[in-house]
């Protein structure tokens, strides 16, 4: 489950053997489970936003789905369909958090006999239902879905956040306050798809006494051991032992130096008892904080008998022009930095009530906060209180943030047990921000970079594509997904999907896309080479071919039909046509009524054509009206006397490979 603040995954566990399949792109199938007239169903008028092009709520909500689906089914690998029963529904929003989303496994799967377990997989320990099929190649419950999908559907309603509510869009620009349906939904389907462990945290007790393969490369780098070593008391203690619970696997490790940056600090410079760097999480309310806007001189900022900062402060004119430190607790975070800030602070320094640092989600019960906020860890916070007045500044520090000293990559484990949240996500610490952590954050972009999250899936045995996406037959060049989660390929294809499926005719597909591949290139999201190759994917002919496969097979209007040909003008040759043996190309010429004749012609250059043609439709080497086979030679003609009035379909076929071929039509107009 997402939220605003925590995210929840729960497993129901059965075992099953299998056997080695072969791998296709993932076929993810959305079934919807919202009764009529809520959630997916939705009937509310909604107006096209970013990219999503639906007229309702419940549209433009199986749009964000279906979206999502051909992104992960694009990644990865699977012969066997993955089922996700999907719907909305009342999730929690209360002081304590916003329950965002939330994802349930229908059935786990392993493997206890070498002698008919796939290749590669491991023994004894526990899948995912969707990967324990894509091992073995068949669905081993082929009546149940592989996970439930569950959203909030009364987010930004007067009962839930009234200021905030769903980002519909496909583009990743997400307005202030509001949160991404996308990004929620690829992070819940990756808990499915096998990002989560199935240990009891507050017991320490393994599922059905074995790991599954998340908990496989789980570490405890207090221990020095692995989850599956630890005592039931060492991974009690584990999951809240905060920095110290890492994931191992090489893919993870790996790729952390391309998705990961150094880490992002508070540096103090005076006094010398509390300088040093360190770690904080960031308000998703107000400015982002930066070097520019987070320097200055910090001050406890007082309110009457605490520096909570729950009510004005008592201190305006110490902390005024100043970065004000508060504590944590009691009210919310937006409120303090509103005290903060009315009391004339320049930026606001929360300081934890417990161990590790945040991200920090606003409310909208105060008026906007204008000021940067961060927060620092319990600790931290003690020690920069007890030297204020201190010189504070944000920078970067050393190494790659989210990371131990060997490279690991932290998981979430604070010091209170967060169910649903703790373990089974990546750490706060993570920076850039992590697709994968525990709470929502503002500056992701799904749509574009899923970081981390294909190699924890390729470390637990996940196939991924790894060569330039296709659309359908036609290679675009552009990878489907690069080492560090970069996806720009899986977008492509989900896009392509989606303008298909919602686009009125072909013409506004084809329009759609090129205009597509013209802002990938303006934004230097693919190279030249990539923008070239996957124009060529963007031919009329493979854009049709597109059409018809996802989309309502409707023409466009404006323009004539039929198959897409090269136009030939009356009496103008057409020279330098080429091709292989086999191949052919084909031409249209539109003949008026009442002409008197017409001549179709090829002649000149080398190798050896055949000619044939049809009216109103392509013509092949057995369905034609009129045809030349010549053996040998490249002067093929065809005439007509008195020609009916049509579009006339010229087919062009290589009976051995040909260059430098004039193609030639001409008729006789009638008498004006």
């Amino acid at each position: 489950m997402i939220r605003r603040n925590k995210l929840f995954t729960a497993f129901l566990v059965a075992g099953m053997l299998g056997f080695a399949g072969s791998a296709l792109a993932a076929d993810i199938v959305i079934i919807n489970k919202d009764a009529a007239n809520t959630g997916l169903n939705d009937t509310t008028p909604a107006t096209p936003v970013g990219g999503n092009a639906g007229v309702t709520r419940g549209e433009q909500a199986r749009i964000v789905f279906q979206f999502a689906a051909n992104m992960w089914g694009a990644v990865l690998k699977s012969s066997v369909p993955i089922a996700v029963d999907a719907k909305f529904g009342p999730l929690q929003c209360d002081a304590n958090g916003t329950v965002l989303g939330s994802t349930g496994t229908n059935g786990n799967i392993r493997f206890t006999n070498a002698a008919t377990a796939p290749a590669g997989v491991k023994l004894n320990v526990w899948y995912s239902g969707a990967l324990g099929n894509a091992y073995s190649g068949a669905d081993a419950t082929p009546t149940t879905s592989d996970m439930t999908m569950s959203f909030n559907g009364a987010l930004g309603t007067a009962s839930c956040l009234p200021d905030s509510g769903w980002y519909f869009g496909l583009d990743g620009n997400t307005p202030a306050g509001q949160s991404n349906l996308l990004n929620v939904m690829l992070h819940e389907m990756s808990h499915g798809l096998g990002f989560a462990g199935t240990s009891n945290l507050s017991s320490g007790a393994l599922s059905s006494s074995s790991v599954n393969i998340y908990e496989y490369f789980a570490y405890s780098d207090t221990n020095n051991k692995a989850w599956g070593d630890l005592t039931n008391a060492q991974r009690k203690a584990a999951a809240l032992d905060d920095g110290n619970l890492v994931f191992r696997g090489t893919n993870v490790v790996a790729e952390a130096s391309l998705a990961l940056g150094p880490p992002p600090v508070v540096k103090v410079t005076a006094p010398a008892a509390a300088v040093g760097d360190y770690a904080y999480g960031e308000a998703s309310f107000g400015p982002a904080a930066t070097a520019q806007n987070f320097s200055g001189t910090a001050v406890l900022g007082v309110s009457g008998s605490d520096s909570l900062a729950c009510t004005a402060l008592t201190n305006p004119d110490a902390v005024a022009g100043h970065v004000a430190i508060v504590d944590r607790g009691t009210c919310s975070f937006q409120t303090k930095a509103y005290n903060a800030q009315q009391a004339g602070a320049m930026a606001v320094l929360i300081a934890n009530n417990a161990a590790g640092v945040i991200g920090m989600a606003g409310d909208n019960t105060v008026g906007d906060v204008t000021v940067p906020t961060v927060m620092v860890s319990l600790a931290d916070g003690a020690k920069i209180k007890a030297n204020v007045p201190a010189s504070v500044g944000l920078g970067l520090g050393n190494g790659l943030a989210g990371t131990d000293a060997n490279g690991n990559v932290q998981l979430y484990a604070p010091t209170t047990l967060a169910s649903g949240s703790s373990f089974s996500h990546y750490d706060t610490r993570l920076s850039p921000n992590a697709l994968m952590e525990y709470a929502e954050s503002s500056d992701l972009k799904g749509h574009i970079n899923l970081d981390l999250t294909p190699a924890l899936f390729k470390d637990e045995g996940w196939q991924l594509n790894e060569t330039g996406q296709k659309l359908l037959t036609c290679d675009t060049g552009v990878p489907t997904w690069i080492p560090g989660g970069i996806v720009i390929g899986a977008n492509v294809y989900a896009n392509a999907k989606a303008i298909a499926a919602s686009a009125a005719h072909f013409g506004i597909y084809r329009t759609s896309m090129l205009a597509y591949a013209a802002d990938l290139a303006a934004k230097q999201l693919i190279s030249a080479p990539q923008a070239a190759s996957l124009n060529a994917c963007f031919s009329d002919a493979e854009l049709k071919n597109q059409f018809n496969a996802w989309g309502n097979g409707l023409p466009d209007p404006s323009v004539p039909t039929g198959p897409v040909a090269v136009e030939l003008t009356n009496g103008i040759a057409l020279g330098g046509q080429s091709g292989t043996a086999g191949g052919s190309s084909l031409y249209k010429l539109d003949v008026p009524a009442g002409a008197l004749a017409l001549t179709l012609r090829t002649l000149g250059g080398t190798g050896d054509v055949s000619l044939f043609v049809k009216v109103g439709a392509e013509p092949s080497e057995t369905d034609n009206d009129f045809k030349s086979v010549h053996a040998g030679t490249n002067s093929e003609s065809v005439a007509v006397s008195r020609p009916a009035a049509g579009t006339y379909y010229i087919k062009m076929v290589g009976v051995t490979a040909f260059s430098g071929v004039t193609v030639q039509s001409s008729f006789v107009k009638p008498a004006q």
